[in-house]
């Protein structure tokens, strides 16, 4: 039976000082290795666009008539409905339903189609911040002919199809819903920041139009079912709250008329903004050239793990 010396206990433990000695005798391997990594990273991130970040802030507007239409519907709702007289639903909350509309496909489809902001979307080459001029790429657009020239296996074709237009405006665009205010903000990534503001600037505003349109029809329609109802009643409390509804739905299309902003408020117009938001060129260098010698000190540790076992083998 063999004995284990004390000594023995110590083969499995990290000696730091030999670990410092392997590190220094390989210092050079890691400092080269560290500034390789970091022109490389640095080249690398030189090569990658500029992408700028344009903000929006909004709040929604606040919709007395439909807290009005639905209380009204509350409290006489029983009375009209014993009178053989169906009353429609009121609005509720609208607020999430028009942000899911405006990150729709149709919605979004039909915004870059009537805005023809598809090839400054899908075929920007470069953006100058002094001048502001936008160049496209000519092996995707042709700005002459206004056709696009890009070669695409089939089943695409050399127009970007919706759901390719959509992709790039959804990846681009961010809306966030502030959970302690009434806030909600829009953001849009791009490498030209004109267009960023360009879209934002009209997206608002189109989907302010589309609330009003929809309310104003929806209104027209209550009104017309209402005075039909009216006309068929002769029980003076049921043609009271008919009339109240009437009313409340009257000065909904008033106020679809007349409000700039109808469903959203701009509280922070969009600005093009002057400062990139992409990349971190500084930080892409450090992380890459820290990663790069945490490889090389690695590689170190493995190269020298491996003489050693080669060199006890052979006195073996």
């Amino acid at each position: 039976m063999s004995s284990v010396g004390p000594e023995s206990g110590y083969d499995d433990e990290i000696d730091l000082f030999e670990l410092f000695q392997t590190m220094w005798a390989g210092k050079w391997l890691i400092i080269v290795g560290s500034m390789v990594a970091a022109a490389l990273s640095a080249w690398i991130s030189l090569q990658l666009p500029n992408v700028y970040t344009v903000e929006i802030k909004i709040a929604a507007v606040e919709d007395d008539q439909n807290s009005q239409m639905n209380g009204l519907i509350a409290q006489y709702g029983g009375l009209a409905s014993l009178a053989g007289i169906p009353i429609p639903s009121g609005g509720g909350g609208q607020t999430d339903l028009l942000l899911e509309i405006l990150q729709s496909r149709s919605f979004l489809s039909k915004f870059v189609a009537e805005t023809n902001i598809g090839p400054r979307l899908l075929a920007m080459k470069q953006f100058d911040p002094i001048s502001g001029k936008e160049t496209l790429d000519s092996t995707l657009f042709d700005e002459g002919s206004e056709q696009w020239v890009r070669e695409v296996t089939p089943p695409q074709s050399p127009e970007p199809s919706e759901q390719e237009y959509y992709d790039a405006f959804t990846s681009a665009l961010s809306v966030a819903k502030d959970k302690t205010s009434p806030l909600i903000n829009i953001t849009f990534e791009h490498q030209s920041p004109k267009l960023g503001y360009d879209i934002l600037s009209q997206l608002v505003k189109r989907i302010d139009d589309f609330a009003r349109a929809r309310d104003k029809t929806k209104s027209e329609q209550s009104i017309q079912y209402l005075e039909e109802k009216l006309s068929q009643t002769r029980l003076v409390d049921v043609e009271k709250v008919l009339y109240q509804m009437i009313e409340a739905q009257t000065k909904t299309l008033m106020l679809a008329e007349v409000n700039q902003d109808y469903a959203f408020q701009v509280i922070d117009a969009p600005v093009v903004p002057e400062k990139r938001s992409k990349p971190n060129r500084a930080l892409i260098v450090v992380l890459s050239t820290l990663v790069g010698g945490m490889l090389m000190v690695l590689w170190v540790l493995i190269r020298s793990a491996v003489q050693k076992r080669r060199v006890r083998g052979i006195s073996d």
